[in-house]
């Protein structure tokens, strides 16, 4: 009999530990409101006990880390999805967002299948595919877990845009403490849109010595661009890889920015960020022709100004000496 209670008793701690993550990352994220507790307690309760998840949700999770093929057809379910639901729709932003990146990536994946296909043409495939996903899963999925605790989706809806609820993660494991392994980040230019990030961590307090690999643990890093007024995040996204090629944003030509990043053994951990060195993109060479002409044109103009002003003193002169007559 004591066996059964205790047995009982540490299913219930788990179900409430499970509700209290659940509950945690919702309120910080400021999707439940702080009043009505009892409400979202239930909505909370709701969210757990789906761990007979079938093999067919699980396979099509998994292709978000798959092949190319895999992930763009992850993208492209969403907004199948939607556009087949009557109770639900993803918000106009996020629809226009990921259509738009959707038929920019099936142009780049199926011209990249053609012998002509550039390495330029491959490296924008691959930061746009990279980005999309990363969008898919921190934005779209925090939306979706929103919609599902609101009760405007069910779990299934869910599942069929191919994420998990809190707490199907195929078992009970322990919470554990965020990483304080210090990301250490490079940046090579590759082209004039687009930067390859690289990130290291240090193995030693004063990080010093570089280590390559993840940490212990850890398989997220989070990566994040300010542009040159330390403040304007132009960038921000996670990813699963140490080596990565970001497109930067139309506009970022002849600019400086800085770049950050912070490993993450769970998505939702608070980031600890290590040093932000700078790297400035460069301009095409129309962009320098019109740079150069903009400036002999200001130079010119500045010439004449200074032919002017010298006319006028001269004619004052005379003007003055003419009075003294």
């Amino acid at each position: 009999m004591n066996s059964l209670i205790e047995i009982f008793a540490s299913l219930a701690g788990i179900l409430f530990e499970h509700v209290g993550a659940f509950f945690s990352l919702f309120s910080d994220s400021g999707l439940l409101p702080s009043a009505g507790g009892g409400v979202t307690l239930a909505l909370a309760l709701g969210a757990t006990g789906h761990g007979n998840i079938s093999e067919g949700v699980l396979a099509d999770i998994r292709k978000w880390h798959g092949s190319i093929n895999d992930q763009y057809g992850r993208i492209d379910n969403i907004l199948i999805q939607s556009e087949s639901q009557t109770s639900w729709s993803l918000p106009m932003t996020m629809a226009a967002e990921l259509t738009n990146n959707r038929d920019r990536l099936q142009t780049l994946i199926s011209r990249c299948r053609s012998s002509q296909s550039s390495k330029t043409e491959r490296e924008m495939r691959n930061a746009l595919l990279r980005s999309t996903v990363g969008y898919c899963l921190m934005d779209v999925k925090v939306w979706a877990h929103g919609e599902f605790t609101a009760g405007l989706m069910t779990a299934e809806d869910v599942h069929l845009l191919g994420f998990l609820l809190p707490g199907e993660t195929g078992g009970y494991h322990r919470k554990v403490e965020a990483t304080d392994a210090v990301a250490q980040v490079k940046v090579k230019v590759i082209t004039a849109d687009i930067i390859r990030v690289v990130i290291d961590h240090s193995s030693g307090e004063n990080a010093g010595p570089v280590a390559h690999g993840w940490p212990p643990g850890v398989r997220h890093a989070l990566i994040v661009i300010i542009s040159d007024d330390g403040k304007t995040e132009i960038y921000r996204q996670p990813t699963t890889r140490l080596h990565n090629d970001i497109r930067m944003p139309d506009g970022s030509h002849g600019k400086q920015f800085m770049i950050k990043a912070s490993f993450l053994k769970h998505l939702n951990d608070e980031p600890r960020f290590g040093a932000e060195p700078t790297f400035s993109m460069p301009l095409t060479t129309e962009e320098l022709a019109a740079l150069h002409d903009r400036q002999h044109h200001e130079e010119f103009e500045a010439q004449i100004r200074e032919v002017e002003r010298q006319r006028l003193e001269i004619e004052a002169l005379h003007a003055a000496m003419n009075a003294k007559k």
